[in-house]
């Protein structure tokens, strides 16, 4: 790992580029971030994470810089640590939504870039004419075929090259971030935390870790975030972390109590009715920014909705159960938009119905979810309820459900 301490010895950063050009200037916020002085350190972090990510794109000098930091969340006497492990973080996902709303797997990831690494132009603007002919309808080709009069198939394949390296750069820290899980700071421990849960290829040293933190840490939002970390890097099955998730369910604390729910739905193999009572509460319950939970701005509620995107087909039965009681019951106070798209959601996951079809080709679920619609005052909920219905292919008001349906 490089010194820190004459970083402009150590690389040619005007050979090194970052999102407005060579990375010249980098040298001298790389020692401001030791400077005695707050103010100074916090705009230097500031100005890092603009340089080396721009709209979730990392540039070539994401990698160089990553040792950098890393060390100083390895060195116990430097200032602000917790704030080295958020910028690598951000340099290591760059939009930590693109990554939850499509899970990347880190390996194929990194084989895609070594095989592109060896392709020609052609070869290249082959391959994109070939996805742009595989949508799966005229209108999907046509947005392809506009977006790629855009694009530059080599300045992709350099973009693709740069984030798996600044990635891999990130995660070389691995072990030092899992020490970072016994800093006395609280805040150094929750963004080492947080910064493990995007390196699931770690999971034998990342599991053992977390779970240890699960069990022992004192403070609930730092617990919180770890039990979140620990849903999307530790071990399927895990019966320690299972243990350690389980005890934190029952905090009083409901931001804690929820992300040990975050956290077990991923790693339990069969999440049963009471988890999936749980994620469903969570998802309505957590209308506000969780402050200093830092998955998604604070935003607990988008992470269930993740989360329960992810659950395996065989717990649908139970997801519409749960949720066709939270219709039956919905009170003045519930967001009935959400209600009616997650009960959708979960009853027809293949998309919608064929033309035409009748209330009695669908599933015993399908039809459950249709009546406790009709047995609720949901459908009455303003005009987003047609357009929701007619995303399935539903008749789109409670007339045409009764009629369709004979009640």
């Amino acid at each position: 790992m490089p010194e820190w301490s004459n970083p402009k010895q150590e690389v040619d950063w005007s050979s090194v580029s970052h999102a407005y050009g060579p990375a010249t200037e980098v040298p001298g916020l790389l020692r401001a971030i030791r400077s005695g002085s707050q103010e100074v350190r916090q705009r230097a972090y500031s100005d890092l994470v603009e340089l080396l990510v721009d709209q979730g794109a990392q540039f070539e000098a994401s990698a160089t810089v990553a040792p950098y930091l890393i060390e100083i969340v390895a060195d116990p006497a430097a200032p602000d640590r917790f704030a080295a492990c958020q910028v690598l973080a951000t340099i290591a996902v760059g939009d930590e939504s693109s990554w939850l709303n499509d899970p990347v797997d880190p390996s194929w990831r990194r084989s895609e870039v070594k095989r592109r690494a060896q392709m020609s132009l052609k070869e290249l603007e082959e391959e994109h004419r070939a996805w742009i002919n595989s949508a799966p309808n005229e209108k999907a080709r046509d947005e392809r075929a506009r977006a790629a009069t855009w694009g530059d198939v080599e300045g992709e394949r350099d973009a693709e090259r740069w984030a798996m390296e600044a990635y891999d750069a990130v995660r070389a820290g691995v072990p030092v971030y899992v020490r970072a899980l016994e800093a006395p700071d609280k805040a150094v421990r929750l963004y080492a935390a947080y910064l493990l849960a995007w390196f699931p290829e770690d999971v034998e040293t990342i599991s053992p870790a977390l779970t240890r933190l699960i069990r022992e840490e004192p403070n609930p939002i730092v617990a919180a975030t770890a039990c979140v970390a620990a849903g999307l890097a530790g071990a399927r099955g895990d019966e320690a972390l299972i243990d350690a998730l389980s005890a934190r369910r029952g905090s009083g604390n409901r931001g804690e109590s929820w992300s040990a729910v975050l956290g077990l739905a991923r790693v339990v193999p069969h999440p049963d009715r009471a988890l999936v009572r749980d994620l469903y509460s969570c998802l309505f319950g957590a209308t506000g920014p969780v402050p200093h939970w830092p998955f998604l701005e604070g935003d607990m509620s988008s992470m269930a909705a993740l989360t329960i995107r992810g659950l395996e087909p065989d717990v649908a039965h139970d997801r519409i159960s749960v949720l066709v009681q939270h219709v039956v019951n919905a009170g003045a106070d519930t967001d009935f938009f959400m209600l009616l798209n997650a009960l959708l959601d979960a009853a027809f996951p293949d998309g919608p119905v064929s033309d035409g079809a009748g209330f009695d080709e669908l599933t015993s679920d399908q039809q459950m979810a249709v009546l406790a619609l009709l047995e609720s005052n949901v459908l009455r909920a303003g005009p987003m309820v047609p357009m929701l219905l007619g995303r399935y292919h539903l008749p789109r008001d409670e007339a045409g459900l009764r009629a369709w349906s004979g009640r």
